[in-house]
Order: C-alpha cells, then sequence, then structure tokens
C-alpha cells in the first residue's frame, strides 16, 4: 500500500502545523480580510474622485494627532461614555433581573424595553440634543438609553434561565430573598450581563458619536463633522476610523475575552491551566 498524501502543512503523524495554524487561525483570516479591504479601499479610492484613499486618510489621521485634536476630544467622548456606560449597566442589570424574576416587572416594562430595542441610536441622539442642548449631558442620556435595551433583554433572559424548582425549594426552606438573589439568580445571570454590556457598549458608542455630531462642541462625534462641514474627507473618513478601529478594539481584545470566560461552564471549556477529561484520556 501506498503511503497517504500529506497535505501542505500537516505533518506525517496527521497533526496540524503551527504554520496552517496561523493561516487558518483567527488572526490569519483577520489579517487576510484586512487586507483584501485594504486593497479595494485602494481601488475605490483610485477611481473614486470623493472617496479618500487610506494614504490620505492616513495622513490626516497624523495630522490629528500631530496637533492634539486626536487626545483632547477622544479623552472626552470617553468620559462621557464611561459614563453613560456604568450608568447604563446599573440600570440595565436592575430592570433586567426585575423584568426575568417577577411577572409583574414583566407586564410593567416588557413592552417598554422592547420599544427601547426598537428605536435607533439616532433617534436618541436628536431627542436629547433638543431635550439638553450642547452640553455633556445629552451624550450621557444617549448611551444610556442606546444601551440600557440591550442589557435589559439579556439580563432578563439569564434570570428566566433560572430553574424554577431551585427558587422553589429555597421558598420552601425561608431562604431570604437577597440569599436567593445572590446565590441563585446572579451566578445564573453573569455571562447574559456580559453579553447585553457587549451589545450595549457597541449600541451606546453608536450613540455617543451621533448625539456629539448633532449637539456638541467637543468630542469624536463633533469632529468628525468639523471635517464633514468643511468638505474635507480625508479628516473625516480618519475620524471615523478611529471611531470604528477603537469599537473594534473593545469588543476583540476586552468584551468578547469576558464573554468566552462567563459562558465557559456552558460550552464547556476548560481552564487553560487544568486541561479538559477528554484531552487527559
Amino acid at each position: 500500500m501506498s503511503a497517504p498524501a500529506i497535505s501542505p502543512g500537516q505533518s506525517a503523524d496527521g497533526r496540524v502545523t503551527p504554520r496552517q495554524n496561523w493561516l487558518t487561525g483567527p488572526f490569519g483570516a483577520s489579517l487576510a480580510a484586512a487586507l483584501v479591504f485594504l486593497v479595494a479601499w485602494q481601488f475605490a479610492g483610485t477611481f473614486g474622485e470623493r472617496i479618500p484613499g487610506p494614504i490620505p486618510v492616513v495622513n490626516a489621521a497624523i495630522s490629528e494627532i500631530e496637533r492634539g485634536e486626536f487626545f483632547y476630544n477622544f479623552a472626552i467622548s470617553m468620559q462621557r461614555f464611561a459614563i453613560g456606560m456604568a450608568l447604563s449597566i446599573i440600570v440595565g442589570v436592575a430592570l433586567g433581573i426585575a423584568i426575568g424574576s417577577s411577572r409583574i416587572f414583566d407586564n410593567l416594562f416588557g413592552d417598554v424595553n422592547l420599544v427601547g430595542l426598537a428605536i435607533p441610536a439616532v433617534i436618541w441622539a436628536l431627542l436629547c440634543t433638543m431635550w439638553f442642548g450642547f452640553a455633556d449631558t445629552a451624550p450621557i442620556v444617549t448611551v444610556i438609553l442606546s444601551a440600557v435595551p440591550f442589557v435589559v433583554v439579556n439580563v432578563a433572559a439569564g434570570a428566566r434561565s433560572v430553574p424554577p424548582d431551585l427558587l422553589d425549594m429555597s421558598q420552601s426552606y425561608d431562604v431570604p430573598r437577597i440569599r436567593r438573589l445572590r446565590h441563585a439568580v446572579l451566578p445564573a445571570v453573569t455571562g447574559y450581563v456580559v453579553a447585553g454590556i457587549r451589545f450595549g457598549v457597541m449600541s451606546g458608542w453608536n450613540g455617543l458619536l451621533l448625539s456629539e455630531w448633532f449637539g456638541s462642541a467637543d468630542g469624536v462625534g463633533h469632529r468628525a463633522r468639523y471635517w464633514y462641514d468643511a468638505n474635507q474627507l480625508p479628516g473625516f473618513v480618519a475620524w471615523i476610523a478611529f471611531f470604528i478601529v477603537f469599537m473594534v478594539l473593545t469588543d476583540r481584545v476586552v468584551l468578547e475575552r469576558l464573554s468566552r470566560r462567563a459562558f465557559r461552564w456552558r460550552d464547556g471549556e476548560s481552564t487553560p491551566d487544568k486541561p479538559s477529561a477528554a484531552a487527559a484520556a
């Protein structure tokens, strides 16, 4: 019998080599996608009069950093976003647990939260600008209104996942409500809280940009509109790129890892220092 063929990047015993793993892994795929995007962007910029290519955008971004506009406006936006998200998490977790644990709260606020999910961030940005004017309040409230519904709907789903028999047993043994919340409900909703925060961050960050675009004298959204009104598209695209890169890095580096760790019990993953039983066998 002839020896089986060995595919490129595969060792003689059938194991995947590091080279093939790098090419087909998440990093290799992401790098390939980024290269394809840059090539397409350069091609579009070459033949499109109103589409700035990567090089003019990078030059505009470097100019904003050298003038100090990037760090100043980004710090302002981050302060607003941090305050809005902190309040969103507190309010969203409390409402989510209440809606998922109580039929009364579900009847009172369940449909209201669905309405909040249906309203896009641009509507909240316009309304908050009309209500609060050109101040820090409008962007912060926009972040809250954009993010809270996503946190609520995920936390409520986690609260509903608590086995009813466990709650009934705790009630039959007269376990205080605080202890039931701490030892039965909160452990069940931890992963859902992280998932809700992940979606809330994306929606809240979009709301912040739009709110600063419509009604702010500083921040990332204001600076993007500044270059848009000046008809300087490289500067406008540079600030949009700042916005997108920050959102992607936050999601991939922080939120995705937190979500994976929070749902490790559900996915059957093992800790890095403790291999699973199947691997040990």
